[in-house]
């Protein structure tokens, strides 16, 4: 029976391996993590209304229209309700609905962007 000591090729995978999937996790877990911060504390309630410009398409004259550079939304946080949203920004649900006309009042989501005003 011949002793045969293990060469360098073969251990070098086994180690090598563990180490690498080892990396990419810790990759995935700390891109997650600051994405994930990022959309928590990156978020204020509102976002502040943006500065005028000179674009005539800012200045809608039409009567209960808001300027574009006062519009105000807001990103849902999990286990915001339309109606806390509402009452946190002095509003209706039936007004949240009708200037967003594309969300579903039941099926809301974080991250959501929604047109308080």
């Amino acid at each position: 029976m011949v002793d045969e000591e293990p060469s360098r090729t073969s251990w070098l995978p086994r180690l090598l391996a563990p180490l690498a999937f080892f990396a990419a996790a810790t990759l995935l877990v700390v891109l997650v993590n600051s994405a994930m911060d990022a959309a928590n504390s990156g978020e204020a309630d509102a976002t502040p209304p943006a500065a005028p410009t000179a674009n005539p398409s800012t200045t809608d004259t039409r009567p209960g229209r808001v300027p574009r550079s006062q519009r105000r939304f807001y990103r849902i946080k999990a286990g915001d309700t339309l109606e806390q949203i509402a009452g946190r920004f002095d509003t209706t649900v039936d007004d949240l609905l009708r200037i967003n006309p594309g969300i579903d009042a039941q099926a809301l989501t974080p991250g959501q962007r929604v047109r308080i005003r």
